[in-house]
Order: C-alpha cells, then sequence, then structure tokens
C-alpha cells in the first residue's frame, strides 16, 4: 500500500512531533511559558519566522507541554521551560498522531488528483467541529496546531477567524506563519505574536551536524550560508541535491557577464528528464532566493563574510555592473516566470534557460 504524502513530511529527517528538543529559541519558549503562567494565557499565538526556522516543532512541543503533566508543574513551583517528561502517555499518542485533545490542520492530500491539496480549504476548518465537541478530560487542554495560516483561502481564513472570535473553553491555537503580513488584519488582531529568529552559526551547526557527516568542510560551510539560519532549509538542500545545484548556479555566473552555456543548458537537461521534477523545484526555489540575496547585498543590507570566496566574487561583479533598481527587476521577472510556468505548465527547460538568460538580456545597453 502506497503511504498517502504529507505537507509537513521531509523524507530522510524526523517530524517536527518527534523532535525532543528545540535550539536557539529559548526567548519565545520562555515569552510563552511566562504568558502561561501568568494567569492569563492567550488562547491564540501567531508563530511566525523564516521557513524551516522551527515554526512547526516549537508548535508541536507547546503541545507536548500543554498536554502533558509538565504544564501542572512540579514540586519546586511553576514550569520554567516547555520541557515535557518522554514517558508521558500523552507523549507517545502525540508521536503517533493519536491525541484527542490535539488537531493538526495543514493541506490534505487529493486522492482524485493524486496530489496534496494548493491550500487547505474551509471543509478542514469545519472538520474542528467534531474536535470541540468531544468532551476532553477535566482540566486538560485542547490545542489545534495550523501548518501554515499562510495556506488557507479566504474562506477557510474567515472560517477559523469565527473561531478565534468565540474560542472554545480551554483551546489553545498555534498558527504558523512565513508571511503574516498577507494574513487577514482581523486574524492577527485575534493572536499574541511570537517571533522565532534565524538561529544563530553556532545553533545552526548544532542542529545540522548528524545529518553533515558524509560532506566536507567546504561544504558543510556553503550549506550552513545557504540555509541563513534555517534548519529546514539546509534539510531541503540536502534532500533535493541542492548543494550541487548551487553549485552549478556559481559555475554559470563564474564569468560574468557571460555565461557558461554548457553549464546552463546541463543544469536545464536535468531538471527537464522526467525523473528531473525536484531538480526543477530546487531551481525555483534557490533563484529567486540568490537573487533577492544577491540584493540584499547591493543595498549593504547583507554580510557578505560568511560566503566562500567564489560566490562573494561573483557577487561584486554583479554588484558593480548594475543597479539595484535592475536586481529587483530581475527578481520580479523570474517569480512572474515562474508563477506562469506553474499556471500553464510551461516547459521546464525552457524556463530554467529563460530564468538565468535574462541575467543577459537586462544588461545594461550600451
Amino acid at each position: 500500500m502506497t503511504e498517502i504524502p504529507a505537507s509537513d513530511v521531509l523524507d530522510n529527517y524526523p517530524h517536527p512531533q518527534n523532535s525532543t528538543e528545540l535550539v536557539g529559541h529559548v526567548q519565545a519558549e520562555k515569552n510563552f511559558v511566562e504568558n502561561f503562567t501568568s494567569g492569563r494565557f492567550h488562547h491564540a499565538w501567531l508563530v511566525t519566522g523564516a521557513k524551516g526556522v522551527g515554526k512547526a516543532t516549537f508548535a508541536y512541543r507547546a503541545a507536548k507541554f500543554l498536554l502533558s503533566s509538565a504544564s501542572s508543574g512540579g514540586l519546586f513551583g511553576p514550569p520554567e521551560t516547555l520541557e515535557s517528561d518522554p514517558a508521558d502517555p500523552a507523549i507517545s499518542l502525540i508521536k503517533s498522531g493519536a491525541h484527542p485533545n490535539l488537531a493538526i490542520l495543514k493541506r490534505q492530500y487529493d486522492a482524485k488528483g493524486k496530489k496534496l491539496f494548493s491550500v487547505i480549504r474551509v471543509d478542514d476548518v469545519r472538520s474542528l467541529t467534531n474536535f470541540f465537541r468531544m468532551t476532553a478530560a477535566e482540566g486538560s487542554w485542547r490545542v489545534v496546531i495550523i501548518d501554515t495560516i499562510d495556506d488557507m483561502n479566504n474562506n477557510a481564513a474567515n472560517a477559523i477567524l469565527k473561531i478565534l472570535e468565540e474560542p472554545p473553553e480551554k483551546t489553545v491555537f498555534l498558527l504558523l506563519s512565513h508571511t503574516p503580513a498577507d494574513l487577514l488584519p482581523t486574524i492577527r488582531s485575534r493572536c499574541r505574536l511570537l517571533p522565532l529568529k534565524p538561529l544563530k552559526t553556532e545553533d545552526l551547526r548544532q542542529v545540522l551536524t548528524p545529518y553533515m557527516m558524509e560532506l566536507d568542510s567546504a561544504q558543510a560551510a556553503m550549506l550552513v550560508s545557504l540555509a541563513e539560519g534555517s534548519p529546514g532549509k539546509a534539510m531541503q538542500l540536502l534532500e533535493t541535491g541542492g548543494l550541487d545545484i548551487f553549485a552549478g548556479f556559481l559555475q554559470i555566473f563564474r564569468n560574468y557577464p557571460r555565461l557558461d552555456a554548457e553549464k546552463l543548458h546541463g543544469l536545464a537537461d536535468i531538471s527537464a528528464r522526467k525523473d528531473g521534477e525536484n531538480v526543477y523545484r530546487t531551481i525555483c526555489d534557490l533563484y529567486p532566493w540568490w537573487i533577492s540575496r544577491l540584493v540584499r547585498a547591493a543595498s549593504n543590507d547583507f554580510n557578505m563574510n560568511d560566503l566562500s570566496a567564489e560566490e562573494t566574487d561573483i557577487m561584486r561583479k554583479m554588484i558593480s555592473g548594475n543597479s539595484l533598481v535592475h536586481w529587483v527587476d530581475l527578481w520580479e521577472k523570474g517569480n512572474r516566470l515562474m508563477a506562469k510556468a506553474d499556471s500553464i505548465n510551461l516547459d521546464r527547460k525552457q524556463v530554467v534557460l529563460n530564468l538565468f538568460l535574462n541575467v543577459e538580456r537586462m544588461l545594461p545597453k550600451k
């Protein structure tokens, strides 16, 4: 029997519900616990931060705390962290996805279309009705994790807003968001904001060390640099061969403003193969991200000290030859092309070629 894919799973890496620790977010955890012990615990939390920074891990850690005996404190007074006893019965139920007081809203699998839905639908939100009807044990909490609120369509967002306006008793909502500015203002106003910042380099290395055993020192340094404080992004790069693809980017731009046509066509050919979907998607993730990184460097909003010598040299050549507006226009043009490609199913090879050739086409006319 084929396993149904999920929107919050990355092959070969632990699911956030199975994580035993949260690295680098001590202040966020402290703020949550202090609010919990204040006697005025907020019912809805908007947990924000870059994709892969640890929002889901935080949410499951908070759920384990609230649904286990940890939330009741101990012999030495109120709890000071979200740490819970791994032997607590609630923890094994959460890890197996079977805890009756925990509901997870995420994009579901479309059996007819044989792929994940692109959004969280209003029917997914309505499914909470039965969850709220269930009788919880006396004094216990209910927890709803929405991963992510960004994925909700308008009808679903309005439906969750109505619930947030009149929340069920002793229910905590953990809304995860990569782009909180795009949410309905009324949803943001119902939530207490809890931002998770990118991990410091030493914390990021601590998280990634078990997964970098087969990398040499240069590859490990590149992975840490590309991740920009996001463990999830680093793991995604490892899973999809992102390090090799990025190395290909640098080879293509090595002699900028002249692109390496052979390397470019080689990368485009791989993305166009029948088994090249993941390569194509990784290119579509890396390209706009790297151009935005270039924009930040051009605007003096980015420290290039952590970059490899090769990437630094390429960036400096590109920045010196063109204005900041030039690179912003290129970023916007690339995003429009990729959106169009998804909407009308453009040829993957041609999309990849155009992304890179746009760099040449937008060079200032002499």
